[in-house]
């Protein structure tokens, strides 16, 4: 059976993205799209869905509205629909709203078409609906045609303006823009232990900020959750300390979805004045 996913978002052009993506890696999927929440939510009640996909900022219903709408019926739980939060507000406070109000993951914008198929595969498989997502070829060469047709190019090349479009969302060229590293973030090789949903994981830190930390790890059964809470151990001076960050991103190190090595960026938590002086003095000492 077919997996069933609502795209929901107000620009047109980011709802054609998404399911000429979805489409393209995934032809068995039913794909269903709404402009706002309050249309989602007509959709929800006359349908069952398997997944959402949604954006945050829309008219009528915001994103946020529509999930905790979802979370109070009794066949949108938590552990029933995997919703998908898109948007481009990755804020502290944003986060801990989507927490609380039940997401099960985030996707920033811009973001690619790599990332965005690592987020609903990883949903698949916390909901054990991978089957129904893969269930037929992942190739599909008349989506890609479709899409070129689209976007009004043909197979040579992009008009201008759709080439635009692409930049604004998914980075120059339609490739992820890549991510220069800031001043204050220091590349660094520190062998140590982390926990994801009570489990623990050997892990290398291969990037350090005060405020954040980005892990390599080999994972064969538990992603880290996106916006779940982590404990990475740090030790300096021979005194170790649990830090409390959550799960920014997760991105697998090899170009397929099963990938068991991942690479894993940390938001500190802790607003300890203990620990922030624990942290400030192992960063400078790197």
């Amino acid at each position: 059976m077919a997996i069933k996913i609502l795209v929901v978002d107000d620009a047109t052009f980011t709802r054609d993205l998404i399911r000429r993506t979805l489409r393209k890696q995934f032809p068995s999927a039913q794909l269903e799209e709404a402009i706002n929440g309050r249309k989602a939510q007509q959709m929800l009640t006359k349908m069952t869905f398997d997944m959402v996909l949604c954006d945050w900022e829309m008219p009528e219903m915001t994103g946020v509205e529509l999930l905790q709408w979802c979370r109070e019926q009794d066949n949108y739980q938590k552990t029933d629909l995997p919703f998908i939060m898109i948007t481009s507000r990755g804020d502290k406070d944003h986060i801990v709203e989507a927490v609380k109000s039940g997401v099960t993951d985030y996707l920033g914008k811009p973001f690619s078409s790599e990332q965005l198929i690592n987020k609903v595969m990883s949903a698949a498989k916390k909901h054990d609906l991978v089957a129904e997502l893969t269930s037929q070829p992942s190739r599909n060469p008349a989506a890609t045609d479709a899409l070129a047709a689209m976007a009004g190019k043909s197979k040579k090349g992009m008009t201008s303006h759709t080439a635009g479009s692409l930049d604004v969302l998914l980075g120059s060229q339609g490739k992820p823009a890549p991510k220069a590293k800031p001043a204050n973030v220091k590349d660094v090789k520190i062998p140590t232990m982390v926990r994801f949903e009570e489990k623990q994981f050997r892990c290398m830190v291969i990037q350090f900020a005060k405020k954040e930390a980005t892990l390599l790890i080999k994972s064969d059964d538990i992603i880290p959750s996106v916006l779940g809470q982590s404990v990475l151990d740090l030790e300096y001076l021979g005194s170790v300390n649990r830090l409390n960050y959550y799960v920014q991103s997760v991105a697998t190190t090899e170009k397929k979805h099963d990938s068991t090595f991942l690479t894993v960026t940390l938001g500190l938590i802790d607003q300890d004045e203990v620990k922030e002086k624990f942290i400030d003095a192992l960063f400078q000492s790197l």
